[in-house]
């Protein structure tokens, strides 16, 4: 089998496994129960707005186009793969197993599937991304990716430092008295790889890397994930009655998650129209040498 099916396999499984958890949990039926408090589990619905509506039909439209040869399959994949990943590592380990009432650990092995199917695709695309022949952005759009990025990891870096600069003043939320082991969770996961990858990523973009504008191909249909995530959290959150519900916070996450939509469609434009199709990096042919007449 070669690994363009391959590729098509894992992301039509991993789209199936998304969408059967998401009937399976607190957005549909409610059959798997998370052992967290309400105000988290509001969070987590939002989340799986995101991964049911947006990430498992890009999975699909990635297999579909993998099956094809289409050059653009691993930038729409692994993004949405990357979010899958993340979001079932905090489905698994961010739960208070010992506090809360529910089942959530008969759901271990759909979840454990999830995140080495979506490591699997991330593999599989990126190194589909490293062999491709990648079109240069225009210098105006590559320096926006690279602020975005930039600014997306300020943003959340200091918001998170601030959370914990609290918590070690004595000044400990409702919300992390509730699920301390959810926000220590997403605070090691953010700080500790996911912002730095950001931050590296927009400064090596800025100056000129190729490799980063490779990087950068896939990690905006992430950042539209988790825009998307955030702003589903929130309204999900006001719908809900969720006493920390923010219409403020929505009126703000809206149009970042626009622009990164725009963003993001922009560079798949450029992607797609930027070779002749093929993903594989093709060499130019060596110029033979002309021999010197004397």
């Amino acid at each position: 089998m070669d690994r363009q099916r391959l590729s098509a396999i894992v992301s039509f499984v991993v789209a199936l496994g998304i969408l059967i958890a998401g009937v399976l949990g607190p957005l549909v039926t409610g059959v798997i129960r998370f052992r967290l408090p309400d105000a988290a589990v509001n969070q987590y619905v939002g989340g799986e707005i995101v991964t049911m509506f947006i990430a498992a039909p890009a999975l699909i439209a990635a297999g579909v186009l993998w099956l094809r040869e289409h050059r653009l399959a691993p930038v729409i994949a692994i993004g949405p793969a990357a979010y899958t990943v993340y979001t079932f590592i905090t489905a698994i380990v961010g739960q208070e197993y010992g506090r809360y009432d529910g089942n959530v650990e008969n759901a271990f092995f759909l979840y454990a599937g999830l995140v080495l199917g979506g490591w699997l695709l991330v593999v599989l695309a990126g190194l589909d991304l490293l062999r491709a022949n990648v079109p240069t952005m225009p210098d105006w759009l590559r320096n926006v990716t690279a602020g975005v990025f930039l600014v997306i990891a300020a943003f959340f870096a200091l918001a998170w430092v601030g959370q914990i600069a609290q918590v070690y003043g004595g000044e400990r939320s409702d919300a992390y008295l509730e699920s301390p082991t959810l926000f220590w969770l997403i605070k090691l996961m953010d700080l500790g790889f996911l912002l730095p990858l950001f931050a590296t990523t927009g400064v090596a973009m800025l100056r000129g890397q190729r490799l980063a504008t490779t990087l950068a191909y896939g990690m905006v249909s992430y950042a539209v994930c988790m825009a998307a995530a955030v702003l589903g959290m929130a309204i999900a959150m006001v719908l809900r009655d969720d006493p920390a519900a923010s219409v403020a916070m929505i009126a703000f996450l809206a149009p970042v998650a626009l622009l990164l939509a725009i963003l993001a469609w922009r560079l798949l434009a450029i992607y797609a129209h930027g070779g002749k199709g093929d993903m594989v990096h093709r060499e130019p042919p060596v110029p033979i040498g002309r021999g010197h007449v004397g």
